[in-house]
């Protein structure tokens, strides 16, 4: 408590003097204290934790903004009493620090504030403890190196500790990455005639971040590499501005050992030097030099790029885009026609379906950017889609996936008789594809053109008769599924898929309402599905739906009792022929009770599904008037129930 009371004594006599320069009133003076004197108590505790510190911290932050804000009424904002609470805050992160020395986010806050709203003064010093305490942290390192660059003015302490983090965080790419910006945007203050102070080797010494990094290497277990060096003439702003390093050779240094690292080896990591790069276009460039510094280096990130990365997809992508995005072109179809070389020649080297899709979605993006009228661009767009789907079956590069977006997209553009074409090639090469053996059917039913053709037919082209197309797909899905066994639960709920859309097809296209050939081929389909509940479910739900809607009402009935005869049958299922039979005009109270007792025979539904009680108890109560009978439903049901309270409370 002596700390406590220590604290308090030093805070008073600083708030004091806030009260005697009218910024805060005595009453708020004692507010303040008070509330400090909480925050004390908790961070001197022994079980205390970072967030007692955060908090306090926070609240001495909001002070020093309310302390300011007053101050600058008065115009007194830069008297350095008012900043009392700011320099309690800075202490506060420095006691905060000590307890709680490998916490990286803490260290970032507290040198953040330092470096925004104090002095820097004894910053340099921190940053050192810092440092010392997590090498391992890029953060960090990034950020003094920022400290050094941005505030002390000083390039090369900052580039001697970006390079000292690289060192400790060899598989960090930001480091790498600010090191190139801070490089470009050194010449960029350069090239604007903006003075970057050159400080003489005392003031250095007095601000810089100072490291022991052989003793840091020695203790972290770090090999020692050598730092990139760089030329005298180079050290001095007046003189690198005269010299030809100031057009990015210095970033292209940086470039050129960050690839030979152990992540150069990466596309993206490249890839970010260039968008890098594209902020600096401008930055050296004169009547004598045409091509600025991040031109001149995005030239050289982009030849580094295809020749290490000859046969990755994201290189002629990346290409491509670059291409698009060029302002210097004005035409968008001759920018289309570069890009689409660019991508053709991709494909001719990769041959992969994978990169036939990127090179489709990048084709397509470019028809969502343009204007709808550029129909000269859309029909160009249009013949480039085609002719690499075209090249890609040529070349054997399309696989099952590749066909099914082929067929969509001649769909998509008015090719229906080309689409039907190419869905007779995909099945006859993947014949085990039940995606494609669908698209297929599908296409023959839905195209009125083709269904036309059908009817004056001979079946001499089994391509084009359905009930031959459902033949061979189910035939051949289903010796796929059987001879596999890695895919073999996937490929068998596909095939049997093809069952279900078999019957769907006879049932709607071809039988005409004809109860016994849908009765034949149902029973025909189940017991083919035998042991497959799942589609026989779905068969039954599709039947019961369809003589509901379209049958006689007396066929309703024969229906859902042919469906019983083969087990199990649902809960939902009874629940749609209480359902369907309710619907009647004329209807059958027996028939009903009779589906609501099946219903209940299962003992998962008669135990614990209360609305299926209380439903059957309404309907004797409501539609059949027996309440007798619809009492001894409820009392039936508050004892099969396992937990009958919910009925309870429902009859009540």
């Amino acid at each position: 408590m002596d700390r406590v009371n220590f604290s308090i004594d030093q805070l008073l006599e600083e708030t004091s003097k806030l009260v005697s320069l009218g910024i805060i009133s005595k009453q708020e003076c004692k507010d303040i204290m008070k509330k400090r004197e909480y925050h004390e108590i908790k961070i001197f505790n022994r079980n205390s934790h970072k967030s007692d510190f955060l908090t306090y911290i926070k609240y001495e932050l909001e002070l020093d903004r309310l302390f300011h804000k007053r101050g600058k009424a008065k115009s007194m904002e830069f008297d350095y009493r008012l900043r009392s609470a700011l320099r309690h805050a800075i202490i506060l992160f420095g006691s905060a620090t000590k307890k709680f020395p490998r916490d990286e986010a803490l260290w970032i806050n507290a040198l953040n504030i330092r470096m925004k709203r104090a002095s820097k003064e004894g910053t340099g010093r921190l940053f050192s403890i810092a440092l010392s305490n997590i090498p391992r942290s890029a953060k960090l390192w990034k950020l003094a190196a920022t400290f050094e660059f941005e505030v002390n003015k000083n390039i090369q302490n900052a580039r001697n500790l970006i390079q000292a983090g690289i060192q400790f965080n060899k598989t960090d790419r930001s480091l790498w990455h600010y090191f190139f910006l801070m490089e470009l945007t050194y010449i960029s203050l350069l090239f604007s005639d903006i003075t970057f102070i050159d400080k003489k080797v005392e003031e250095e010494e007095e601000e810089a971040i100072k490291l022991n990094l052989d003793s840091l290497r020695k203790s972290e277990k770090i090999e020692k590499d050598e730092f990139i060096t760089f030329g005298k003439e180079i050290l001095s702003a007046d003189k690198l501005k005269q010299s030809s390093l100031i057009r990015g050779q210095i970033a292209q240094i940086v470039f050129r050992k960050a690839i030979k690292s152990s992540v150069g080896q990466d596309f993206d990591f490249r890839k970010h030097f260039y968008k890098i790069a594209s902020k600096f276009l401008d930055v050296g460039k004169d009547s004598d030099n045409p091509m600025g510094a991040g031109e001149l280096l995005q030239k050289e990130i982009l030849e580094s790029l295809v020749t290490d990365f000859p046969n990755d997809e994201k290189t002629y992508i990346f290409l491509a885009s670059i291409e698009q995005s060029k302002s210097s072109e004005p035409s968008l179809l001759k920018r289309l026609n570069n890009s689409t070389k660019i991508l053709d020649q991709g494909l001719s080297i990769i041959k992969s379906e994978s990169y036939l899709f990127n090179y489709i979605h990048f084709i397509r993006q470019i028809i969502v950017d343009i204007k709808l009228k550029e129909n000269k661009l859309i029909e160009n767009i249009t013949e480039i889609l085609l002719k690499a789907y075209k090249y890609s079956i040529e070349n054997n590069i399309l696989k099952e996936s590749g066909y099914q977006y082929y067929i969509e997209l001649l769909l998509e553009l008015g090719k229906a008789n080309e689409a039907i074409k190419v869905s007779e090639e995909s099945v006859k090469l993947f014949k085990n594809s039940t995606q494609l053996w669908n698209q297929r059917i599908n296409l023959l039913i839905k195209n009125e053109m083709v269904v036309k053709l059908f009817d004056n037919l001979s079946n001499n082209n089994e391509y084009n008769n359905i009930d031959k197309c459902f033949e061979m797909a189910i035939k051949n899905c289903a010796s796929s599924s059987t001879s596999s066994t890695s895919t073999s639960s996937s490929s068998s709920s596909s095939s049997s898929n093809l069952f279900i859309e078999y019957f769907k097809y006879q049932v709607v296209f071809k039988f005409d309402k004809d109860y016994k050939k849908i009765v034949d081929l149902f029973e025909k389909l189940l017991k083919q599905l035998d042991g497959n509940v799942k589609v026989q479910n779905t068969l039954k739900n599709f039947l019961l739906d369809y003589t509901f809607l379209n049958l006689p009402k007396d066929k309703l009935k024969p229906i859902y009792q042919l469906c019983f005869n083969y087990l199990p049958i649902s809960k939902e299922f009874y629940q749609k022929c209480i359902l369907y039979e309710e619907e009647r005009i004329e209807k059958n109270i027996n028939d009903i009770r009779s589906l609501y007792e099946k219903c209940l025979s299962i003992k998962e539904v008669s135990s614990k599904d209360v609305d299926v009680w209380l439903n059957y108890r309404n309907f004797e109560l409501k539609s059949a008037g027996d309440i007798e009978r619809a009492n001894t439903i409820a009392t039936r049901g508050k004892k099969a129930l396992s937990d009958p309270l919910p009925l309870l409370s429902q009859l009540q």
